[in-house]
């Protein structure tokens, strides 16, 4: 275990006498919401300099000063929706992306960072006197906790993020005052101040050790008590549930008390069977407008829980829904959405897709059936299945024509791209297809027509499907139409988000369809879809786990280790230009074994944005690691009068 070396100075501070000595020293003119002025007043919140700290961020609006009041409407899908809730008011990491995601890194937490020379040491000064939302100041003891305390254990955390991890070993912490620390390993980290402002890094400022202490043993001998009284299993299931503990975590959006450090405050939580998840502003907000207003400038914000997505079009053309940019903003749906802005009182911005591909086909090469195993893990078979389909009929069906037929690899002109990856096997060949299926010894058939497995079993593969996402089941659907013309006797499956990652997870899938993930410069923070990296490679889940540790993982053939040891000796290098020529090692070898198929580059993605709500930009990209519309600030959204 790291050695975690601190300072004496680390005197307990109470929130309320940490704001009475401090308050006079940075006194301003800040403005605050009209609805917080009685809470000033009585006495029931400090005065907003005193809440804001010394130093807030100063967030320039996209168009212009916004107006306090309001509330903003949203739109979920289903029960296990929270990362929609994550991208609009969970994005506070140390440090943020820009909104145009140039790609550069920008203070948001922390006010300032230094890197050593050989990137093995991260030192951050936050900002002096920011806070929780429960009014506790918020100091380097709250990363310290999740570093030390929260990340090492094996029942809070038994698959450690990979991006916190360099050559197995988990990162230290040295504490030198209440805003400053520094983070290290051993060897270099060459990605972790990318990694700092992606999505991943919402992790390191999301527990309140005040709070979040009490229901670990270490700190309270009476935590298996409250465990139990609470109706948990131990007292690992209880800190998750009352801190969430991971950022996708659904329990985060379930418990009120939870401090954070976020724009809104949950007030009615995401529970099971929910129809509607409501949030109200932290008075603790610790972010500024050019104009000394505190944000956010809205009061509240709702999220109505839809079964579907055509629910949710259907809001959004009411007029109901003031943002919508996460499950119905597909080619087949801008019709609709065109023709329905003026009754809808709504307008279309665009927004950039930088993803390896429309629709990833994942065959699962970890198979838990051995002989599908075999079939599946052929790479004859995989590219024999890609000159099944007909992608460019695809396009003019599912996309109105926009698109080119693609293999999944990053998008083309970026400095991560590499032809080889993204333009093989495209031909629509049935006689290839049905030729090579015969010469790898799927040359038998059964009385309905359809290809048999060498044990004489019908080879039928089930393609998994989310309703919920974009267009997978129309995809689905025309794929099994193209295979059962080969002989595959492929039937189509769908099924909620839940059961879609437990068969995941279990390695129970035949075909998962899953959106392409990164095609830009972040495929080199998060490349699972270039190789076997997490338990997201829905090709290869098995080899996925095995790397992060998950129980039941299994250990990887050569090649996958080949690309493993690449992205380790990228990691270890603070050069740039030698991280790029490792990654594309890389991806020829994710050529070379053509682990997954794709079907189309991605078409450009919108949003639909109510009339009422200003401050929205246009053009910004959407992507996982730059959770849109976090990094476009929607503290500085508002509802125009």
């Amino acid at each position: 275990m790291n050695i975690v070396k601190q300072s004496v100075w680390r005197a307990a501070l109470a929130g309320t006498a940490f704001v009475a000595l401090m308050g006079a020293a940075w006194a301003q003119d800040y403005n605050q919401a009209p609805m917080l002025d009685p809470l000033v007043a009585d006495g029931t919140l400090p005065p907003v300099a005193d809440r804001l700290g010394a130093n807030p961020r100063i967030v320039a609006p996209v168009s212009e000063v916004g107006v306090y009041g309001g509330t903003f409407r949203g739109g979920m899908v289903g029960g296990n929706d929270r990362n929609l809730l994550l991208k609009f008011t969970g994005y506070e990491p140390l440090l943020a992306w820009d909104r145009d995601w140039t790609g550069a890194v920008i203070p948001n937490v922390a006010e300032s960072y230094a890197v050593n020379a050989d990137s093995t040491r991260f030192t951050f000064t936050l900002r002096d006197g920011m806070h929780w939302s429960d009014g506790t100041p918020f100091t380097a003891d709250d990363i310290a906790f999740f570093i030390q305390d929260i990340l090492p254990d094996p029942l809070l955390f038994p698959s450690k993020p990979t991006w916190l991890l360099v050559d197995g070993e988990l990162p230290g912490i040295e504490i030198t005052s209440p805003t400053e620390f520094t983070i290290y390993w051993s060897k270099p980290n060459g990605l972790f101040i990318s990694n700092v402002a992606s999505v991943f890094g919402t992790q390191l400022t999301m527990l309140n050790k005040a709070y979040c202490s009490q229901f670990l043993p270490s700190y309270n001998p009476q935590a298996e008590a409250i465990a139990a009284a609470a109706g948990a299993a131990d007292w690992s299931e209880h800190m998750v549930n009352m801190c969430g503990v991971g950022i996708e975590n659904i329990q985060r959006w379930r418990n009120p008390d939870r401090p954070t450090i976020e724009a809104f405050l949950i007030t009615e939580p995401y529970e099971a069977g929910a129809t509607r998840v409501a949030f109200a502003r932290n008075p603790w907000y610790w972010k500024v407008d050019t104009a000394s207003n505190q944000l956010p400038y809205i009061d509240a914000a709702t999220f109505s829980v839809n079964a579907d997505g055509q629910t949710v079009i259907l809001g959004v053309l009411a007029g109901e829904i003031d943002f919508e940019a996460r499950h119905t903003t597909t080619a087949a749906n801008l019709p609709v959405y065109v023709e329905g802005q003026e009754a809808g009182n709504f307008h279309i911005v665009t927004r950039a897709r930088p993803i390896s591909n429309a629709m990833s086909v994942g065959f699962n090469l970890t198979s838990a059936d051995p002989v599908k195993r075999e079939i599946f893990g052929a790479r004859d078979f995989r590219i024999a299945m890609s000159h099944a389909i007909d992608r460019q009929a695809m396009i003019d069906v599912l996309y109105f024509g926009v698109g080119e037929p693609k293999q999944i690899a990053p998008i083309a002109g970026s400095v991560v791209a590499n032809d080889r990856l993204a333009n093989q096997y495209l031909d629509y060949d049935t006689d290839l297809a049905n030729r090579m299926l015969d010469e790898m010894g799927l040359d038998q058939r059964g009385s309905n027509g359809l290809r048999l497995m060498p044990d004489g079993r019908p080879l039928v593969v089930s393609i998994n499907a989310i309703p919920a996402l974009g267009n997978a089941v129309d995809v689905g659907e025309l794929l099994v139409q193209y295979w059962q013309k080969v002989g595959i006797d492929a039937r189509l499956v769908s099924m909620d988000r839940t059961r879609f990652f437990e068969e995941i997870r279990a390695s129970q899938h035949d075909v998962a369809l899953w959106p392409g993930t990164s095609g830009g410069i972040d495929a080199l923070l998060n490349p699972e879809d270039y190789m076997p990296f997490s338990e997201g490679s829905i090709f290869g889940v098995k080899w996925g786990q095995y790397r992060v540790g998950v129980a039941g993982g299994e250990a990887p053939p050569a090649y996958l280790q080949d690309q493993w040891n690449l992205y380790e000796q990228i990691k270890a290098s603070a050069d740039p230009e030698r991280q790029l020529a490792l990654f594309q090692q890389i991806l020829e070898i994710s050529a070379e074994q053509f682990y997954g198929l794709g079907i189309s580059s991605a078409q450009p993605s919108f949003a639909v944005v109510s009339n009422r709500l200003g401050n929205v930009p246009d053009g910004t990209p959407s992507a996982w690691l730059y959770p849109d519309p976090g990094p476009e600030n929607p503290e500085q959204f508002y509802i125009k009068p």
